[in-house]
């Protein structure tokens, strides 16, 4: 609620108790004073009976429609404060004309722009200097970009998503897996009649929908985080299998409002918890989104060391402690590409990693809140925020928008129809905001042999960095995993549990490929006994030599490490060609390979006692050569395990 004329007019002396009205008719004077008196006791409906009889006796009582206007401004009736105010410069343009500034207000905050700009420019005629001119001339400024963007509008047809997500509850926050399967959103439930009137007649919890054979399933409360408290403002990883959220004046919270956490291990949703610190503060923190990676998370605070109101802040996600806790790095501000002296609210990072859309009340946009998105340039820099557009956003506040890992598919709330609330609603994101398209790894991890389900480490490396891009674990119920890879990279991918050889795939992403076109794959991770074997698919060589390139390292890592946790194991490292070339070719040049890495693993530690090494050529393929993809499977390095002394 805002007292605007309260402070405009009565502390600045316009409309004092004692001050001359511009009307000289007792009666209304006495009207407008009682009026007065009630609002000032927040007797509203008491004030306006007031002062309609103020008016009736006196249409041009200038200061009863200002207070009028007033009134209506707390009580969120904007166009009747129009109304009132349209009515007050109608009587006199030049006795207050800070009452045009406020106008100028009202027609931009419900979307009216010409009639703003000329408001605006009718109080700077009058006004020369001060913090309210300063004011009207970058409110011009907001008017005419507003215009532009409405004149510019973007493709935008939103779809509401069904009724199996949407009641006649408000339904808001959507979040999203990377294979877009589950979708679990905030919705505020009605408690129905209650006769307190200290307790809410509302609480916020969790929803979750899953997607069968390409429809949305009926969404059901996700009991096991629900509490008796609020929940809200939530965001599902990329796997499904952890979840940050927003919790208020809980009893272990840091401040008013507090990031919590809950994981699915095994397909159980653990009870949630605090984040801790340094996540959470004595201030307000809320509105995480966590990375596709699960390394950053992202969330809103207005502690100290921001740049405004609320800020974007983000910190390291190192894992978690052997308790199941959460590892803090130190957060970091986003800095001044992303914050202002305004509020920056409801982040939400894509897969890609490199875009990032949020909600600023202060970048250049319709008015209340907007939608932007950011790129960034490198690690540490993001560019300039670019307005989502009309008519995604308007003079309503905008939050709370996600992307599908395509980049092509935006899930946002919306009051669209007045008979439901707040629905939740698709559209198809334009191009020119889309982020960079990822796809995903989507697969089982079994017992070779009994094929029983096992809880394995998965892992994606970056060849390029020699460094983890992400990584995850099977479920132990089911073996199952998910993981995000960002296209235009080349990986190597192991999948490692004790007791078992671990497997080795590489993916090379450097050529286009889409979201819709993810891999799915079951893997069987041979058991540790003698005669098992696993082929080293990211141990790469000059073409035609046995020199082992330095994108080979990350492979020869996990083969180093095998090898210290298993120090009984002995090994025979395996060369294969193609049919390429002769016989005697292909033998030397296996034979040599083999040899590299069986003394890249003696210079790395290795006893060579453990170690020996064979050239098989081209007499063992391990599919047809009659393809180039055949022939590049073919050219490879395993190792098989020959003792266990």
């Amino acid at each position: 609620m805002r007292r605007l004329f309260i402070v405009i007019f009565v502390l600045s002396g316009f409309i004092s108790f004692g001050q001359e009205l511009s009307s000289t008719d007792k009666k209304a004077q006495r009207y407008f004073k009682e009026a007065q008196s009630f609002y000032v006791r927040n007797r509203m409906v008491d004030a306006l009976d007031k002062l309609n009889s103020t008016i009736k006796e006196d249409d041009r009582f200038f200061e009863a429609y200002l207070l009028q206007a007033d009134i209506y401004s707390e009580i969120d009736s904007t166009l009747l404060q129009i109304e009132s105010l349209e009515k007050a410069v109608a009587i006199d343009s030049n006795q207050y004309p800070k009452s045009f500034y406020v106008l100028g207000n009202a027609y931009y905050s419900i979307g009216l722009y010409q009639k703003a700009k000329v408001a605006y420019q009718q109080f700077l005629n009058n006004n020369t200097s001060g913090t309210l001119f300063k004011k009207a001339e970058k409110r011009l400024i907001d008017c005419d970009f507003a215009l532009k963007m409405v004149l510019d509008s973007v493709v935008f047809n939103a779809e509401n998503m069904g009724n199996a997500i949407n009641t006649s509850d408000d339904e808001y926050w959507p979040s999203l897996t990377i294979d877009s399967e589950t979708f679990v959103f905030t919705r505020l439930v009605s408690l129905g009649d209650v006769s307190n009137e200290y307790i809410s007649r509302y609480q916020e919890d969790f929803f979750v929908s899953q997607k069968v054979d390409g429809e949305w399933q009926e969404a059901k409360p996700m009991i096991s985080i629900n509490t008796v408290y609020n929940e809200g403002a939530q965001s599902i990883s990329a796997d499904g299998k952890l979840i940050f959220f927003t919790a208020c004046t809980q009893s272990d919270g840091y401040g008013s409002c507090d990031i919590y956490y809950a994981r699915n291990i095994n397909g159980v949703w653990s009870h949630p918890q605090n984040a801790g610190a340094p996540v959470n503060s004595s201030s307000w923190e809320s509105q995480p989104s966590i990375s596709a990676n699960g390394e950053l998370l992202y969330f809103t605070s207005n502690r100290k060391g921001g740049k405004g109101g609320m800020d974007l802040w983000r910190c390291q996600l190192n894992g978690f402690s052997s308790q199941g806790k959460p590892l803090w790095g130190t957060p970091q501000n986003m800095g001044d590409a992303i914050n202002t002296s305004g509020s920056e609210m409801s982040p939400f990072i894509h897969p890609d990693g490199k875009t990032l859309y949020f909600s600023s009340d202060t970048w250049m946009g319709m008015g209340g809140m907007d939608i932007f998105y950011s790129r960034m340039i490198n690690d540490s820099t993001w560019g300039q925020p670019t307005n989502l557009g009309y008519p995604i956003n308007t003079y309503h506040d905008e939050q709370g928008l996600i992307v599908d890992a395509s980049g092509k598919n935006a899930y946002y709330s919306s009051n669209r129809s007045d008979l439901n609330g707040l629905d939740l609603y698709r559209f198809d994101l334009y191009e020119d905001a889309q982020p960079a398209t990822v796809s995903y790894i989507k697969g089982r991890v079994i017992d070779g042999k009994s094929l029983r389900p096992l809880n394995a480490r998965v892992e994606l490396v970056d060849i390029e960095k020699g460094a983890i891009a992400t990584q995850t674990e099977s479920s132990l119920d089911d073996g199952e995993f998910l993981m995000c890879l960002s296209l235009g990279k080349e990986y190597a991918f192991n999948v490692s549990c004790e007791g078992y050889l671990f497997f080795s795939e590489n993916f090379s992403l450097t050529k286009v490929r889409s979201a819709e076109d993810p891999f799915v794959m079951d893997i069987s991770l041979n058991p540790l006994e003698v005669g098992s074997s696993t082929v080293l698919r990211n141990i790469f060589y000059q073409s035609g030599s046995f020199e082992i390139l330095n994108s080979s390292k990350s492979e020869l890592s996990k083969l180093i490490g095998f090898l210290n946790d298993n120090p009984s194991v002995k090994i025979e490292i395996e060369g294969h060609t193609d049919n390429v070339g002769s016989v005697e070719y292909n033998d030397e040049l296996s034979e040599n390979r083999a040899k590299s890495v069986f003394l890249y693993l003696i210079d790395s530690g290795i006893p060579e006692n453990r170690l020996s090494y064979k050239g098989y050529g081209m007499s063992l393929p391990f599919t047809s050569n009659d393809t180039a993809t055949g022939r590049s499977q073919n050219r490879r390095t395993e190792f098989r395990v020959v003792s266990l002394d």
